[in-house]
């Protein structure tokens, strides 16, 4: 089965908070990071964790006070408080929205017999990896979100011959090369996250196992205007096949 890794197809990176939820944003996925931690406080040594915070925030504090034990031992209290007010400001994870995931996907060659255009997007197999900011999420790419539904049998896009053979040809190089690139936009509950590396009281960064839950998929040209195809994974509407519109067709770009 086919793996997609975030590092191939993101499209583009929204604003924490914004219009849209994306985990492609590191500061997003460091704020579920600092809900975790949040929660966890009283469980980490407060005595590293306000040297680690100390150090990390606070640098030349912490040089001025390093070799006096007792000056030190005030300023690591005085740090973890801080750590402290920082958390409690935190905003809550919203578990309620729809996140939204935008990848870069091929469609392949047109089958005859179905009809369809078949498409490499997200199967039960498929992962995406992200990033937090460092503080407390990892800054590498190794938090992970993997699907509960992702399922590979709506991965197409219905299309006559005749609209088929128009759509190729409109997709069509110089040199007779065809540009098979759309993007998938994905929408999804999330449904679990928790730490799959745990964030430690010397500030090693955590890495979080995100779970998803598909609402939605629409396959659109790379500009993002046409919507070439939509399925929804649960409702009364799964599966709708969505009509390719003439004019969709017509105007899709290469």
């Amino acid at each position: 089965m086919k793996k997609i890794i975030l590092i191939m197809t993101l499209v583009f990176i929204l604003p924490l908070f914004g219009d849209k939820l994306d985990l492609a944003d590191p500061l997003l996925v460091e704020n579920f990071g600092a809900n975790i931690v949040k929660e966890k406080l009283d469980t980490y040594d407060s005595d590293a964790l306000g040297l680690w915070y100390l150090k990390r925030n606070y640098r030349s504090k912490w040089t001025k006070v390093r070799e006096d034990e007792f000056e030190l031992n005030d300023a690591k209290v005085w740090a973890f408080n801080q750590l402290k007010k920082k958390l409690s400001k935190v905003k809550p994870v919203n578990k309620n929205g729809d996140y939204h995931m935008y990848i870069n996907v091929k469609f392949g060659k047109y089958d005859f017999k179905s009809n369809s255009f078949p498409v490499e997007a997200l199967t039960a197999n498929s992962y995406m990896t992200y990033a937090g900011k460092g503080e407390f999420v990892d800054s590498y790419l190794s938090s992970k979100l993997v699907f509960e539904n992702a399922e590979e049998s709506v991965n197409f896009i219905p299309m006559k011959k005749e609209d088929a053979k128009k759509f190729i040809k409109l997709r069509k190089g110089k040199y007779g090369d065809i540009n098979r690139n759309i993007v998938a936009h994905y929408i999804y509950k999330i449904t679990n996250f928790s730490e799959s590396k745990e964030f430690t009281s010397d500030g090693s960064p955590m890495r979080i196992k995100f779970t998803g839950r598909l609402k939605s998929v629409e396959f659109m040209d790379k500009k993002r205007k046409n919507i070439l195809h939509k399925v929804y994974f649960e409702s009364s509407e799964k599966n709708e096949i969505s009509d390719v519109n003439k004019t969709n067709e017509n105007n899709t770009t290469k």
